[in-house]
Parts: C-alpha cells; structure tokens; sequence
C-alpha cells in the first residue's frame, strides 16, 4: 500500500472510530445499572496469586455463578494493603471500559479521596490464567534450533486456536472496534493498532494519538493480519515490508498530529523527532499468546523489555535484512515461568534444560 494511500486510510478508519468510541459511551452508560457496581460484592476470594507494589492478582469466583467457574480479579494501583481486601471489594464500584471474549476490563471507584483502581477481569479463567497471575520462580532458557524444533514448536501447534479466539475478534471487528487506532487492512504486510489491556487511561482516540509525545503510561499492540506468523520465529526476510509498515507507525502519528494542529514544518519536524525517540517498538519471545504482535510503549515504560522477553523491532528488522533465515537459525534467550509457561517448561525441565 503507497503511504498516501496508507495515511488517507488512517484518517477515515480514524474518523470512525471516534464515532465508535462516542456511540460506546453513551451505551456503557446504559449499562451502569446492570449490576457491574456490584460485581466484586458478589466475588468469593479463594487466595490471593500475587501481590507486587503496583498491583494485586486474586483468585475466586462469583456466588450467582452456578458453575462456580474460576474468575481472576486483577487490581492495579500503588503498593496495596492486603489486610484491607474485604473494604476494597465491598466498596469498589466498576465501569466497564471494554469486553473481549473472556476478558473484561473495568475502571473500579472506591472513594473521591482515591484515585481509581484498574480492574481487569478474566472469567471464566482457565488454569492458563490462572498460572500467569501466580507468584512463581523464573529461569533463563538457551533456545537452539534444534531445540525450537523438538521442544517449542510442537509445544505452540498444540495450543488450542480458541486460546487466541479474543485475537480474531480483533481483528474481524467482532470487538474492539471503539478502541482502534488505526488499521493497515492488507491480509499479508497489515496490522491494526490498538491500546493495550496495561494501558491505564486511554481515554479516547484522539488523546491515543497524542499520547505518543504527552503520555508517559502509553501502551499499544500492532496486531498483525497474517494469522500464520505465531511468533518472531515465523519471520523471514519475505516479511520485511510487513515489519517496514509497522516500523513507520509512529511517523504516521506526526503526520495526523500536524494535520489536525495546522502544525508549521518547524514544529512538525521537532515533533517527529520526539515522538520517534520516545517509542519503544519491541516483540515478547516468548509471548503472551502466539499470534504475532508488536508492542509500543514509552521509553519510561519498563514493565516486559527486560533481557530474556523483549526483542527490538529495528534489531529484527536489521537481522532479516542480513539474513532472511536469521530466526529460523539462531539460538535465542528467554525467560521462562515454572507456572506461566508451565507446559513449556516443564518439557525443557524433562529435557534437563532447566
């Protein structure tokens, strides 16, 4: 796709979804008396999974749920007070922001005198999520080739599709549609981008936008189209137009930005600079879920591009330029979860790798 082509289709899908985003508000006021103020009144904690300063992972599930299906409950906010949970759920009113599937997110209010809590609700949980949120030892893996191809590969074809089910959502537009922030339809080199669940306020698309350069919180996902690619191992030099369009991402928002300002060059110039030079672009080996994506996130952002998890989209695009067989051949590092990755790691375990 020509880049005009690309920046007039950025403009129109933008266009939409605010309209989306406006005609969602008004429906999830209709909502606020359904019962989501009292959802968390209505949860059983069977044990807390983690508890770090800046967020609290629960396990329980809900008294009209006749299934008692598991739910996790994850409340993000400054170092919390464990002792004080009964108050914290009694007392929590939600707004829901979005759902997806098995995956809702909420704004929770406890009192004018606190800053809203961020609620992200899995439910029903499967033993998966359930072992994501868990507090758990982790252990550095070497992964070869050959390893890759005995070892994780078997192990992600044998993940259930309906595991990424959420995933296609996104991108057939069954969900989420309110929330994107722009799209490259093309089955082959597109992508949609979005905010991301770790995302605390993106309140709108336009503040999305110019959160790029005034946000220091900004979190996004550029989910590609090609359902094929599971992970950077999937990527060849074929792929390096897709990883291009990806890569110019944030040029595009200097481009809307000034468009939408009647930025002077000057201005336009500059902007592009700090934008550019304040995103970091970065994929998971290994991910979250095994369908490609590529995360964007502010340079004060620490949280998932430590070594070991997060590989630099411009290192991967210089390593397929050089040669388009790079990860289908190199030995690559990780970090792995003994109850995260539990099925992986306990084959590399068998395998004594770990």
């Amino acid at each position: 796709m020509e880049l005009l082509q690309m920046l007039w289709s950025v403009q129109f899908v933008l266009a939409l979804a605010v309209m989306l985003l406006s005609a969602f508000v008004f429906w999830r006021m209709s909502l606020a008396g359904l019962g989501t103020s009292k959802m968390l009144r209505n949860f059983n904690l069977e044990r807390v999974l983690k508890r770090t300063d800046t967020e609290l992972a629960l396990l329980g599930n809900f008294k009209s749920d006749k299934l008692q299906q598991a739910a996790v409950v994850v409340i993000q906010t400054a170092a919390m007070d464990v002792g004080a949970l009964g108050q914290l759920l009694t007392g929590m009113s939600l707004h829901k922001i979005l759902t997806n599937d098995i995956y809702s997110t909420f704004q929770g209010d406890v009192s004018r005198d606190f800053k809203p809590y961020k609620v992200n609700l899995i439910y029903p949980a499967t033993e998966r999520h359930i072992q994501k949120h868990t507090d758990q030892n982790f252990y550095m893996v070497v992964e070869t080739k050959e390893t890759y191809q005995t070892i994780t590969k078997p192990y992600i074809d044998s993940i259930p599709v309906e595991n990424i089910e959420w995933v296609y959502n996104i991108l057939d537009h069954k969900s989420e549609t309110e929330r994107v922030i722009c799209e490259d339809a093309d089955p082959r080199d597109g992508f949609i981008l979005l905010p991301d669940f770790k995302w605390s306020d993106p309140s709108n698309v336009r503040a999305a936008i110019k959160a790029f350069y005034l946000l220091e919180s900004l979190y996004c996902l550029a989910i590609v189209h090609d359902r094929s690619l599971r992970s950077l191992r999937d990527l060849t030099g074929t792929h390096l137009k897709l990883l291009h369009n990806i890569r110019y991402i944030p040029h595009v928002f200097c481009f809307l930005i000034a468009n939408a300002d009647n930025l002077k060059l000057t201005i336009c110039l500059r902007l592009e600079t700090l934008v550019c030079s304040s995103i970091r672009m970065y994929f998971h080996y290994q991910p979250t879920y095994y369908h490609l994506h590529v995360h964007f996130s502010h340079v004060k952002m620490t949280l998932g591009t430590f070594s070991g998890k997060a590989v630099l989209l411009d290192d991967v695009i210089y390593n397929l330029s050089a040669n388009g067989d790079h990860y289908k051949n190199a030995s690559l590092s990780f970090v792995i979860g003994e109850m995260q990755h539990k099925p992986l790691f306990e084959l590399y375990r068998d395998k004594k790798i770990v």
